[in-house]
């Protein structure tokens, strides 16, 4: 721990509790003797001007402090740790979010780094060592990006144009509920005022949104939670289902460790991984299932496990197919 985690440290401590703190606690707390704990306070006090005192009564220290008048350290005080964890979160979103957020975060990046620098860390090695590889991300438009987040965080109705899957194209006023980052792009969860009920939307395909200054509809925690967290994936709605997967081979140990789905069970059988999960649109569960085989086999429901077969040998076809032309 430096000199200037043991500051910010210190700081906490004494910010955290009004009766003097004995020196061999502050010692202990801050890994260091108790004579580098009389120079951290007085570095405090005398380039600081930290309000600290010696309270002969309690045999410790703390501040002199008040309601009206607590003393605060100027500017971001970080730990070490703090800092680099910090600066990794920046790293990250600066990938996922393709540069959406960089001109908002810049002041705090750059107030980050001066910080890591007085602590002779190196900020290269964050971008050189550590890479994020997002894969299937979409075009994210800055301004719904934003406008979107400001109906959602000041509890506004907001207009939007959205394009389906299908490429259909429809006119929304929406009351924003939640933003979702899931597999590397990002959803609104908001009640639909055209459909009259709760619907998830890509970010990517809004193409216009403009903020309506009219209160957005208030749904319940506990709805929000049964609508979109009890079906399997991005698909809402109360789950209908329960998938039962078989895992063998080397998979069976990798599928073991994966969380799938809030509500999932697993056990082992006879060395295969059996996985149970509940869902309400086979779409996604699907494709994940596809995605491991020839490693898994549904067991039940035999609805999807002839959507699984069917999605099989119309790829098989499609394949040989294409593979026959090429022959001709």
């Amino acid at each position: 721990m430096d000199k200037f985690d043991r500051i910010q440290q210190l700081h906490r401590i004494f910010t955290a509790h009004r009766r003097p703190v004995p020196l061999r606690t502050l010692a202990e707390r801050l890994e260091c003797s108790e004579r580098n704990v009389r120079r951290i306070i007085a570095t405090m006090q005398n380039l600081l001007d930290a309000p600290i005192e010696y309270s002969r009564e309690h045999n410790g220290w703390r501040y002199i402090d008040t309601p009206d008048n607590r003393f605060e350290l100027l500017g971001l005080w970080l730990t070490g740790k703090e800092l680099q964890s910090l600066t990794l979160l920046l790293s990250i979103l600066e990938s996922l979010g393709r540069g959406l957020l960089n001109s908002e975060l810049a002041p705090m990046e750059r107030e980050v780094h001066r910080l890591l620098k007085a602590r002779g860390i190196s900020v290269s090695a964050f971008t050189e060592r550590i890479r994020v590889l997002p894969l299937g991300n979409r075009r994210l438009p800055d301004r719904i990006f934003h406008t979107v987040g400001k109906a959602l965080l000041q509890g506004k109705q907001v207009q939007i144009r959205y394009k389906s899957f299908a490429q259909k194209d429809s006119k929304r006023t929406l009351s924003p509920q939640n933003l979702v980052f899931y597999r590397e792009n990002w959803y609104l969860d908001a009640w639909c005022h055209l459909r009259e009920g709760l619907r998830t939307f890509s970010i990517a395909r809004i193409s216009a949104a403009e903020l309506v200054n009219t209160r957005a509809k208030k749904i319940s925690k506990a709805t929000l939670n049964s609508h979109f967290a009890d079906s399997y994936g991005i698909f809402a709605g109360p789950a209908t289902q329960w998938a039962r997967l078989r895992f063998n081979g080397e998979i069976a140990h990798e599928v073991a460790l994966q969380h799938w789905h809030p509500y999932q069970r697993g056990c082992w059988e006879a060395g295969d991984y059996v996985m149970e999960l509940p869902y309400s649109d086979h779409r996604e569960l699907t494709q994940d299932i596809l995605r491991h085989m020839p490693f898994v086999v549904v067991e039940s429901p035999p609805e999807l496990r002839r959507e699984v077969i069917t999605r099989m040998k119309a790829g098989l076809d499609r394949m040989q197919g294409t593979a026959s032309e090429g022959a001709g």
